[in-house]
């Protein structure tokens, strides 16, 4: 899918089109670059992202996407299956095999969280400051205690209203968001396991390794193997 281009007539449309539609919306593009649009034009019109204007691209530019403000939130494709399945077709055509379906679905990988699509719609002030918090630094290595004197509530009022909101601790939180961040830099770089470990908050990768198969039922390089093999 090609990339659109930057036109600054793109973004004015984008603007008057935000501001007949009533918000909070959400808004999902063809691609990364249109998202980008989008953010400008919430920009320009003093819009929120993502408390206003929700926005999801598509393509999982990583440069484009992190770069943005805020960052821009993606669907990441199976690129490399997309070439595999067309030239084993053709392979076969080539052979004289004509497939009966020429039109083929292939889902893409997953969609990368960022900061353009997270917006927490929780009516309790303490449960919303308390996941904001811990999007933005769970992989710093926080702990509950952490938090709970950030917000200003007791642990188990915290936990309490965890439950009530969410049917989880903020504890189960933190791991979440820890996981997340492990597995899309499985998925998106080839660093080691020490480094992922280092940039998610977890001092020891022996106990990432832990925590990371005990929640997902297999070992972090099963993951990464596993993912490379879809792909």
């Amino acid at each position: 899918m090609a990339e659109a281009e930057w036109d600054k007539s793109n973004v004015n449309q984008i603007m008057e089109w935000l501001e007949e539609i009533p918000k909070p919306l959400a808004v999902f593009t063809a691609n990364d670059m249109r998202g980008l649009q989008v953010i400008d034009a919430c920009s320009q019109l003093e819009a929120q992202v993502p408390e206003e204007v929700s926005v999801l691209g598509v393509n999982n530019n990583t440069i484009r996407c992190e770069l943005s403000n805020p960052q821009l939130s993606s669907v990441a494709l199976n690129s490399e299956y997309y070439g595999e399945t067309a030239a084993k077709m053709i392979d076969d055509m080539m052979d004289g095999h004509f497939p009966e379906d020429v039109e083929l679905l292939i889902e893409p990988s997953e969609v990368i969280t960022r900061r353009s699509t997270d917006a927490f719609c929780i009516e309790d002030p303490y449960v919303s400051a308390a996941l904001h918090l811990i999007k933005n630094k769970a992989c710093e290595g926080i702990t509950v205690d952490w938090v709970v004197k950030q917000v200003h509530i007791s642990r188990s009022g915290l936990e309490r209203r965890f439950r009530k909101y969410l049917g989880k601790t903020p504890q189960v939180e933190i791991r979440g968001v820890q996981i997340q961040k492990i597995k899309q830099l499985l998925l998106e770089t080839d660093y080691t396991l020490a480094h992922i470990a280092s940039l998610t908050g977890f001092e020891h990768p022996e106990y990432m390794s832990v925590v990371f198969k005990k929640n997902n039922g297999m070992t972090l390089n099963q993951y990464r193997q596993k993912f490379k093999i879809e792909r």
